[in-house]
């Protein structure tokens, strides 16, 4: 029999039957919570591991990996219908959780592949083509043939600007995105002082909102 004293000192009386009840309670309820932590890591593994075979694949690739994946967990023990759902919750996990770079060499949230149609794969080619044909250029040197070409001015030559500008683009892709997320940074720290300043309604206040309106046109 367990006996503990309240916060006004009255004895409470937990029967023998309870107190082991409760302490199988709490021992159980620590190994349930232990194993969905183990689990939940093990999937992180798996999802991981599932990424680095996926990502950049084909849609006809994507597919065959698929109905291996599918087929593991039927073995498994899963339905048919039950192990096509798990292998959908994996891909929108890996979804919201790893990034992949697109045409332009921008981060984004990994998407399983779509089927291709043939004009999407010509362009897909392409695109590459590019990159390889401006590839042995550095930064200078396609400004310099950028500005060039500026100066002829011609429909070509104008059209070849554009795939240099791409091409730009996509090499700085990590500098635009530090740049993004310094100005949000900057934009909520301004904006949580406003919010301050907006509050308090002093005269300081006032003042210094009616500043930065100036100042911000």
């Amino acid at each position: 029999m367990s006996v503990a004293t309240s916060a006004i000192a009255v004895p409470v009386v937990i029967s023998d039957a309870d107190t082991t009840t409760l302490f199988d309670i709490g021992f159980q309820s620590t190994k349930a919570e232990q194993a969905m932590e183990q689990g939940k890591a093990r999937l992180d593994t798996l999802d991981a591991n599932l990424f680095d075979f996926i990502k950049g694949v084909s849609y006809v690739v994507f597919m065959k990996m698929r109905e291996v994946i599918i087929t593991g967990a039927v073995d498994a023990g899963r339905t048919a219908d039950a192990a096509q759902k798990q292998f959908e919750r994996q891909i929108t996990r890996i979804g919201n959780n790893f990034t992949v770079e697109d045409a332009d060499g921008v981060k984004v949230a990994y998407k399983k592949p779509a089927a291709e149609s043939k004009d999407a794969v010509r362009k897909a080619d392409a695109r590459k083509a590019e990159i390889a044909r401006l590839e042995e250029f550095e930064d200078g040197d396609l400004l310099d043939v950028k500005s060039n070409l500026l100066c002829k001015g011609d429909n070509k030559s104008l059209n070849e600007v554009k795939k240099i500008n791409a091409e730009i683009t996509r090499r700085n892709a990590d500098v635009v995105d530090a740049q993004k997320a310094e100005i949000k940074a900057l934009t909520d720290k301004i904006n949580a002082r406003v919010k301050e300043l907006a509050k308090s309604g002093t005269p300081d206040a006032v003042e210094l909102l009616t500043q930065a309106a100036m100042i911000l046109g």
